[in-house]
């Protein structure tokens, strides 16, 4: 690594931050890309209409990009804060403002369309056990059987959880030991998981190993934070190798007898640190519009399924073809989604942390002022 890399001096609002948002905003599509192709099959089927797969990879790696920036945004943000007397609550506080209102509003509306129209629903079963566990973020059983919350992509924020407390708890301490402590939290996780039996689905569950990539996003920080850089043509060479690894590790299913961490982990990491370690994006039009993007995609993951759902249904009623249905819920999903950003998502969380946080607390560095946060 040392010799594809230079080091340079860590700039405290460094060229990572807008590189970032954009890789978010790509990460983001790439679900809403899986699931609006589910959408139009799911139309197809309904009407007698053939729409050809998409199966190029695992249009999941985007939810492990995400992983691989949540491990690496939450040690930038707090490697200096370690063992520091109220740094954890702090963090927590941050965090749980950040995630919760918006996750608890897309899952009432989820509730509420499976009680008003089930049918269209594939998650129409429900359990008053598993609505709380939803709401607090515990994974639990669907009617079906599934591991899934209320608002079905909702699983990646029960891994999120986990790793807020865990990294909560390692803050505690000074930053070698709170390290250390995480690295072997995680490892019993991961061990417990292959021997308990599968009816103890919390640990089957937190215990699989793509939690490790946190991890790879808290090496990438260090990285990061150590002053390394990439170059564009070694930055360009780690994102197509990330790509072809991740087509080929799909086109040979090995995604059903290896780990996540390995199958999608990998490319994860090597896109994500292309990035974060690459030349930042040229200042413009383009680059501002993927930013903003980036910030809104958040909103993306959550409301996407209710746009994508709304325009196939409209868009069958209307007679639209199948890849106008696809190309437009795409389009309404992306524009949806930086509407619930810029008048629900912002001002919510504005408003919330200004009330929540404490007259007294330890001002975080200036450099992590303009980052939207996942």
């Amino acid at each position: 690594m040392g010799k594809t890399m230079s080091q340079a001096k860590v700039r405290g609002s460094g060229n990572y931050v807008v590189n970032v948002q954009i890789l978010r905003f790509f990460a983001a599509f790439l679900v809403v890309f899986a699931h609006a192709h589910v959408e139009v099959l799911n139309v197809a089927a309904r009407s007698g209409g053939t729409f050809g797969g998409i199966g190029l990879l695992d249009w999941g790696l985007g939810v492990d990009i995400f992983f691989v920036i949540s491990g690496f945004i939450m040690y930038f943000m707090m490697h200096d804060r370690f063992g520091r007397p109220g740094a954890p609550v702090d963090f927590l506080r941050r965090r749980l403002v950040r995630i919760v209102p918006l996750y608890w509003i897309f899952s009432t509306l989820m509730l509420v369309s499976i009680l008003a129209a089930g049918s269209l629903i594939n998650n129409n079963g429900l359990d008053i056990r598993h609505i709380i566990a939803s709401y607090a973020f515990i994974p639990w059983p669907r009617t079906d059987g599934e591991l899934f919350p209320l608002l079905s992509l909702g699983w990646t924020l029960n891994y999120e959880m986990l790793f807020y407390a865990i990294f909560a708890l390692a803050l505690c301490l000074r930053r070698a030991m709170g390290i250390a402590v995480m690295l072997v939290l995680f490892a019993v996780l991961c061990t417990a998981a292959v021997l308990v039996p599968d009816q103890v689905w919390l640990i089957k569950f937190w215990g699989n190993g793509i939690v490790g990539e946190f991890l790879l996003g808290i090496g990438l920080a260090a990285l990061y934070l150590k002053g390394y850089r990439l170059p564009f043509s070694v930055m360009v060479a780690m994102i197509v190798a990330g790509l072809v690894l991740a087509i080929w590790l799909y086109q040979i299913s090995a995604y059903e007898h290896v780990t996540r961490l390995i199958t999608g982990g990998i490319p994860a990491i090597l896109i994500t640190a292309a990035v974060v370690l690459g030349p930042s994006a040229p200042d413009g039009r383009i680059t501002r519009a993927l930013a903003l993007g980036g910030d809104a995609s958040y909103a993306l993951y959550l409301s996407h399924p209710f746009a994508l759902k709304i325009f196939g249904v409209i868009g069958a009623k209307f007679g639209l073809p199948l890849i106008g249905i696809f190309i437009g819920g795409l389009v309404v999903s992306i524009i949806g989604s930086i509407v619930a950003h810029l008048f629900l998502e912002k001002p919510m969380g504005a408003w919330l942390s200004k009330r929540t946080k404490p007259k007294k607390t330890a001002q975080v560095a200036s450099a992590t002022t303009g980052m939207t946060e996942r």
